[in-house]
């Protein structure tokens, strides 16, 4: 048994735009499949170990050598780099919140949520103040620090380490930033009450003379700032495995990796918002460029995505429109080639039902009423086979049988086709076929009806059979006008209909070579056309060779059958 598969919807692009590399939209697959994004995945892991050594070996160089630490005072420098860096957290924050994806929103505001207050803190502690010539105690700048990046850190953790984490509400991101003011404001106005951070008066003085700043460094400030490293460090350990899982791109796991390296740089020698630029600073503005990299990665994928899907509604209106014109002409189409013997039938039987009519011409009425009901019976008949193939279950049985007998068969029924046309069938006799023999007459018959259908009158029809290995290929040649040029993309679809030479159709419902086609295909093979104008065409197939088959039932197999009704 092979089966028919229901005709295939066109999917093209499946409403998904493609990726674009490990570091824009890890969540959304690329079009060439698997390899190309495990490929862009091992080099994002290379990457991200070979910075994770980077930031420790330079942490190490800052506390074993003296001159390998990098905290200088520039303040022109600090101060440029605390307001790029802020608003290019706020612009990532922008993108997400204005821009998320539909596969991961909630997890991606929470991270939005983290880079604002991120932004917010580095804006109001770290650019204003000098600004407006406003100075602060070094413990409470530090303290003002701690609060930003444990406010964040939280964000950042509920966002990327929880499998699925919770909605991100506009009351949500209210009460964090009345969170993150009152915080603020207790660190600002309570330092005296808070236990002291760092034993140094001046941090521009300790950089200027390359000090190593651990002996002057409390208790409180080592496990205080152990809490922004442990929540960067799970952020990390989160947008690693929801980058496995195709939910995140791969830059948010770069930045994740930055900010945890900037916390942990910020242990060993305190970054605040002062005018001395230290290598944490340096780093949280590598973690800001990577936001605002990712914004921009984000930006093309939103813009890829609706190409894609604009293209697709576009694709979607024009099909909707070809199905509307479609519609039109199968019901003028069906009403036609159905009036026409209806009112054949109907005039006759007028006719007879005088009984005014001589015996010849009650016959000759009567065989025109049966010719028209033969048409409609075949117009029925096609429909009935086009709704059967289409059919989830419709199978052909296929069994060895006599080639001979499929080809006697099918010479038999054309001889009783209009027009006159000799037919020449050439065949080899001792071979036999792999076939559905219904089905595969079916098909011989519709060629051969059409092959008279479009050559004029007289014109010979050839059937021919040739043996090539262990395959048999079964022609219908005719030498009538052939196909017009521009119905060779069509005449195997559903209700299509050739044209002669003049443009005009051809009376038919366009179900013949389509149901062909279909029936082919279950053989494992296909419906082939060759055709020049005004010269003929050639429509063949092939068919699995096997031994001969003399058996009295195999006719009998060749008879209609119930289920394909």
């Amino acid at each position: 048994m092979a089966n028919i598969d229901p005709p295939a919807t066109n999917a093209r692009n499946g409403g998904r735009a493609p990726g674009a590399g490990s570091l824009q939209g890890g969540h959304t697959p690329s079009a060439n499949g698997g390899p190309r994004r495990d490929h862009a995945g091992s080099k994002l892991w290379l990457g991200a170990v070979a910075l994770t050594v980077l930031m420790i070996a330079w942490l190490l160089l800052g506390l074993t050598v003296g001159r390998g630490w990098s905290a200088v005072a520039s303040p022109k420098a600090q101060i440029g780099v605390e307001a790029a860096s802020a608003l290019a957290r706020l612009f990532g924050a922008l993108v997400l919140f204005l821009f998320p994806s539909e596969q991961s929103s909630e997890r991606l505001r929470w991270v939005a949520g983290g880079f604002v207050v991120s932004g917010l803190g580095g804006l109001v502690f770290g650019y204003l103040p000098p600004l407006l010539s406003i100075t602060s105690d070094l413990n409470t700048l530090i303290y003002a620090s701690l609060v930003v990046r444990c406010v964040s850190g939280a964000l950042f953790l509920e966002g990327l380490f929880p499998g699925t984490p919770s909605p991100f509400t506009r009351r949500t991101m209210l009460i964090t930033l009345s969170v993150f003011a009152a915080l603020s404001i207790m660190v600002v106005g309570g330092t005296a009450l808070l236990p002291p951070l760092v034993h140094v008066a001046d941090l521009e003085a300790a950089a200027v003379r390359r000090e190593n700043l651990l002996s002057a460094l409390t208790a409180w400030h080592f496990v205080l700032s152990s809490l922004p490293l442990a929540l960067a460090i799970a952020a990390v350990a989160g947008a690693i495995r929801h980058y496995r899982r195709e939910q995140n791109g791969g830059w948010l796991v770069i930045a994740m990796l930055l900010l945890a390296g900037s916390q942990l740089h910020t242990i060993f020698w305190p970054s605040v918002y002062t005018v001395v630029l230290t290598t944490a600073d340096v780093l949280r503005f590598a973690f800001a460029t990577v936001v605002a990299v990712g914004g921009v990665l984000e930006l093309r994928r939103i813009a890829t995505e609706r190409a894609v899907l604009l293209a697709a509604e576009r694709e979607q209106s024009q099909r909707l429109g070809e199905l509307a014109v479609l519609k039109a002409d199968f019901t003028a189409m069906v009403a036609h080639e159905l009036g026409n013997p209806l009112a054949a039938i109907r005039g006759f039987a007028d006719v007879l039902s005088t009984r005014q009519l001589g015996p010849d011409q009650q016959a000759e009425a009567i065989g025109v009423i049966l010719s028209e009901a033969n048409v409609l019976s075949a117009v029925l008949a096609d429909m009935q086979a086009a709704a059967a193939v289409e059919r989830v279950d419709f199978a052909v049985e296929l069994q060895p049988m006599s080639l001979a007998l499929l080809i006697a068969d099918a010479a038999s029924y054309a001889r009783t086709l209009p027009g006159d046309h000799p037919l020449t069938v050439e065949a080899p006799s001792q071979v036999g076929v792999c076939a559905d023999s219904y089905r595969i007459g079916q098909v011989l018959r519709n060629l051969l009806g059409n092959a008279a259908k479009y050559s004029p009158p007289g014109a010979p029809i050839e059937l021919r059979a040739t043996v090539d290995g262990a395959r048999v290929r079964l022609e219908v040649i005719d030498h009538g006008n052939g196909i017009h040029p521009h119905d060779m993309a069509r005449i195997f679809e559903k209700f299509g209909r050739g044209r002669d030479l003049e443009g005009r159709n051809v009376p038919g419902v366009g179900l013949g070579l389509y149901l062909s086609r279909r029936i082919i295909q279950a053989h494992g093979a296909d419906l082939e056309v060759r055709s020049t104008a005004g010269v003929g065409s050639v429509f063949g197939f092939e068919l699995r060779a096997v031994e001969v088959v003399h058996d009295p039932a195999a006719r009998r197999a060749r008879q209609p059958r119930a289920n394909t009704r």
